[in-house]
């Protein structure tokens, strides 16, 4: 059975130079592809364009969706979409926790230089694999240059 790459997006803020990345890295390792698209927890007053999987996702993040799906089409790659709703670092944590054959994960950072609400060292109890954080296209971001807290200070 191939590893795999899974790409986590948060729909709200989807950032594309991730994809892109997780699609280059799969291409090259000949490894499907796991876009984890994780929307906003729809409440009981949902509304009817409500996705099955419990979020609301807008025209704009259905076409976003739509074109990762092509551009994925159009590497080679064999991509897989998985919806999940609710909090992006929950979503990240239940999914990575359940599967066992994902080698490589990448999360897309924006200028703060880390994955808004995601615990890294929690996330590294659960998943043992490489965790891959790309800060803008065709760059991964360097655990060193990014702000680590230990015991309510920063490193």
């Amino acid at each position: 059975m191939h590893k795999r790459v899974v790409v986590a997006v948060d729909l709200q803020e989807p950032m594309p130079w991730a994809v892109q990345y997780a699609l280059g890295l799969a291409g090259r390792l000949k490894s499907p592809l796991t876009v984890l698209a994780v929307a906003a927890a729809s409440g009981p007053g949902a509304p009817v364009g409500a996705d099955p999987a419990g979020g609301d996702i807008d025209a704009g993040q259905r076409q976003w969706l739509e074109t990762t799906m092509a551009q994925g089409r159009e590497a080679g790659v064999n991509l897989e979409l998985f919806l999940a709703a609710g909090p992006f670092p929950s979503a990240i944590h239940e999914f990575v926790g359940s599967r066992t054959d994902i080698q490589f994960l990448v999360i897309g950072v924006g200028a703060a230089g880390q994955p808004p609400g995601l615990a890294l060292s929690r996330l590294h109890q659960i998943f043992t694999g490489e965790i891959l954080l790309v800060r803008e296209q065709g760059r991964i971001t360097n655990l060193s240059e990014m702000p680590i807290k230990t015991k309510g200070r920063e490193s």
